[in-house]
């Protein structure tokens, strides 16, 4: 009924991707052997999925996880993992698109993700290199301020801490040439690969069963159950399917939903700087923005220079050029050369209208049948509360956030194909 189509995407990144090189590939996940039955299966085993499956092993279901690679192997080992309720759309351009009321629940439920995940994985977070830090966008440009100052004002106006630099503060405590930048305390980082593992670990412990290398190519509705084909030959049997396959998951739906680019970045060598442990999160208001953050290990992680798709190779062969673009992008933030690079790598993301995720079921679609799109520059972000949604939407009940994170807003724009930027 809804079979992945084969774009030519399956590589959704290169292959120095710098936390599966930090933290090893791990013990090998089970292929599937044989046909099962279960209540729900979800596609995708990524930090998405992750959190999905955390959330719904409390229902007491019989869960079945898959995925065409290996756990977090796919654009989660190339994400940068920035931590921040800034969404890619202005709070003050959001609520032009959606209403001020939706905008600022949208921005607030992103910035009540940091207590949520902090409560639910206060023993894993720790072991996955989780830090508080701040977050500092900064004006491209002196054309950028206005933007930015009422972008400031909207954001104290619905009670988020964050406070105006100067061109000279900017200099003086973070070495940045640029003229203005908007501080938010509420940031965090983290290394989502180990945060994945950790997660289904876990999961496996309560009962979970988890295949890799097992791909789905179709689903099909089977009386009032749903049935997964793979590669292999085998069936998975449903209830319930969740899909939380990246950007791969838009082969089940219309064309235009959602645009898809890559994204390329870099980590330097280990560099002797202090100031490594409290460093904001930073990016930029241009568009694509670059962004920074340090790691555990004290390395620099800068990422940037978007390009829309084509396909995986032409992405690869892009990678030389757009790492010394990010190279060209630092020295004119710092003023200074960039540090030795030690890895880059290239992937692949999408994008929606609205900067926003889309979550739970599909109009016009079986019911049965929910999605985990968590787009944008703020996936993991989203992916915390999209465990509770889809929840919700296998209980056949209504949760706050339907309006806000659901295919529901999209409107007629669903149908019509008119969602992507």
């Amino acid at each position: 009924m809804w079979p992945f189509r084969r774009n030519g995407a399956s590589a959704v990144r290169s292959s120095e991707a710098y936390w599966l090189l930090r933290n090893g590939i791990g013990d090998a996940s089970p292929a599937l052997e044989e046909s099962i039955d279960c209540d729900i299966a979800i596609v995708g085993a990524g930090i998405t999925s992750a959190l999905v499956t955390d959330a719904l092993v409390a229902t007491g279901k019989r869960i079945v996880v898959l995925d065409s690679r290996d756990i977090a192997q796919g654009s989660t080992s190339a994400s940068t993992a920035l931590l921040q309720y800034e969404i890619d759309t202005h709070l003050v351009d959001l609520a032009g698109l959606l209403g001020a009321e939706p905008a600022m629940r949208a921005y607030l439920a992103c910035a009540a993700s940091f207590q949520l995940l902090e409560k639910r994985f206060s023993e894993l977070l720790p072991l996955s290199g989780y830090e508080r830090r701040a977050s500092l966008y900064l004006a491209s440009d002196e054309k950028a301020i206005p933007a930015l100052r009422a972008e400031l004002a909207a954001r104290r106006g619905i009670g988020l801490a964050c406070e105006w630099l100067e061109e000279g503060a900017l200099r003086e405590r973070y070495g940045c040439r640029r003229p203005g930048a908007i501080l938010s305390a509420l940031g965090a980082q983290v290394d989502p690969f180990r945060l994945t593992r950790g997660l289904f670990a876990g999961c496996i412990r309560h009962g979970v069963q988890l295949f890799a290398r097992t791909k789905v190519t179709q689903i099909e509705e089977q009386g009032e159950r749903l049935k997964l084909q793979t590669t292999g030959g085998h069936a998975v049997t449903a209830s319930h399917v969740v899909v939380c396959a990246g950007y791969e998951s838009l082969d089940f739906l219309p064309a235009g939903f959602a645009d898809v680019h890559n994204t390329f970045a870099l980590v330097t060598e280990p560099l002797a700087r202090s100031d490594l442990p409290t460093l904001p999160l930073m990016w930029e208001s241009a568009r694509p923005y670059v962004y920074l953050r340090s790691t555990a290990d004290s390395r620099l992680i800068i990422g940037g220079a978007d390009v829309p798709f084509k396909n995986a190779g032409a992405r690869d062969l892009l990678l030389p050029r757009q790492i010394r673009r990010l190279a060209d992008q630092y020295q004119s933030l710092f003023g200074e050369d960039l540090p030795p690079v030690a890895y880059g790598w290239a992937g692949s993301f999408a994008e929606t209208r609205d900067g926003l995720p889309s979550i739970g079921r599909v109009p016009g679609m079986n019911p049965r049948l929910q999605f985990a799109l968590c787009y944008g520059g703020n996936g993991i972000t989203y992916s915390v509360h999209a465990g509770d949604m889809i929840r919700a939407g296998i209980e056949d009940r209504p949760h706050a956030l339907d309006d806000v994170f659901g295919f529901a807003r999209l409107g007629a724009d669903l149908s019509a194909g008119r969602l992507a930027g």
